[in-house]
């Protein structure tokens, strides 16, 4: 086994039958638990063979993939700090629903430092020729540079087996593509 990565067949190691598969579903807040439920198995020292993401669940996954077993909790640590959000003012002295409106409101037109910011130039519909790549209301470039901060995606793409399965939303088939590297 090579120090540097987990072991080829992380199963072997846990004395587990079966393989262990974490599946993260997306849900923004969601992400927070996954990274705890991959916290308490770390520490159970079990180590997944397979894991699946969809939107944050995603994220964490290239989170735990894409570092070395003893920087995991670290960076899926570091992640989330970087994506919590705290209000811009204090507004304690007023109802819930107000510091909630307050915190919304904030985050709508100044984005999340780390996950995404705001792009003005969408509002201006299409009397501004941007073209589609610059359309959406937000700009992810902020979550990119994260990701390519606290992810090694040199080490997700050097793995000796790759599978991927994808969705066409089009027609309901599963495209897979079997890929060994």
């Amino acid at each position: 086994m090579n120090e540097d990565l987990h072991p080829v067949r992380p199963s072997e190691c846990n004395n587990l039958p079966g393989q262990v598969v974490l599946v993260f579903q997306g849900g923004g807040a969601l992400g927070s638990y996954q990274a705890g439920v991959y916290q308490a198995l770390h520490e159970a020292d079990i180590e997944p063979d397979w894991i699946i993401g969809t939107s944050i669940g995603a994220i964490n996954a290239s989170l735990i993939a894409g570092n070395r077993r003893e920087d995991r909790i670290a960076k899926l640590r570091e992640f989330w700090k970087r994506v919590e959000t705290r209000p811009g003012s204090n507004c304690s002295g007023f109802s819930n629903g107000f510091s909630d409106a307050v915190s919304n409101w904030s985050i709508l037109v100044g984005g999340i430092p780390g996950f995404f910011a705001p792009n003005y130039l969408a509002h201006w519909g299409m009397q501004l020729p941007i073209g589609s790549e610059h359309a959406a209301y937000y700009s992810t470039l902020p979550l990119e540079k994260t990701l390519l901060e606290l992810v090694d995606f040199k080490r997700i793409n050097r793995e000796e087996k790759r599978r991927l399965n994808a969705w066409n939303t089009n027609d309901p088939k599963i495209i897979r593509v079997w890929t060994t590297f």
